[in-house]
């Protein structure tokens, strides 16, 4: 029994080498991209692959731990994060919700992009296919499944999310701009006055 046990843990290792060496890679990668500025066209389609839905907008990410996600159409929405608190705004509506960072980190690939945090990374398998980078989480409830990364030299040219259902959102990034300066209020948000605020922190 013993035998058969460490014969299949040797013939896992190299699987395993593989993975360790794909999320060191990939970490060194975004560990150069100090900034990014893009703006993006987005598609978003169900399980079966069909097309539910269209949209523009701009992503901006800066380390450590801070991205800017703006929707421009089919509605305007925002998205930031500063490491400690997320805020999601829906302009039509007028509404805001507040997260916790920390315990809502399963729902935002984005800090991934800006981490380091070898505790964060342990919670995800990442494996690699030349540029293409695939980040798969642990946690089989975890809401996002996966985070595809595909470079194009050292800037982020796409990315695709796919959530617990196996919706899969991608993301094709234009006017790419990388290690510029990005100012630092860009990535917290005030509220406009009027606005319908769901603060989950306090739950």
């Amino acid at each position: 029994m013993a035998v058969k046990w460490l014969v299949s843990a040797l013939l896992c290792l190299p699987l395993l080498v593989q993975a360790q060496d794909a999320a060191q890679l990939l970490q060194r990668k975004l560990a150069t991209i100090k900034t990014f500025s893009a703006s993006f066209e987005q598609q978003v389609f169900d399980a079966g692959q069909q097309l539910l839905q269209q949209g523009k907008g701009q992503l901006l990410i800066k380390q450590p731990a801070l991205f800017r996600f703006e929707t421009t159409e089919p509605e305007p929405n925002l998205f930031i994060g500063d490491g400690q608190t997320l805020w999601f705004y829906n302009e039509m509506l007028e509404q805001l919700t507040i997260y916790d960072a920390a315990a809502e980190v399963n729902r935002t690939p984005f800090v991934l992009l800006t981490s380091s945090k070898a505790e964060l990374w342990a919670q995800y398998t990442v494996s690699r296919d030349a540029e293409q980078f695939v980040i798969s989480a642990n946690d089989p409830d975890s809401m996002v499944k996966q985070l595809i990364l595909r470079f194009s030299g050292d800037a982020l040219a796409q990315m695709q999310v796919v959530d617990i259902n196996s919706q899969r959102s991608e993301f094709n990034f234009t006017t790419v701009q990388l290690n510029i300066a990005l100012a630092d209020s860009l990535f917290s948000f005030e509220p406009p006055s009027g606005t319908d605020i769901d603060d989950q922190r306090q739950r």
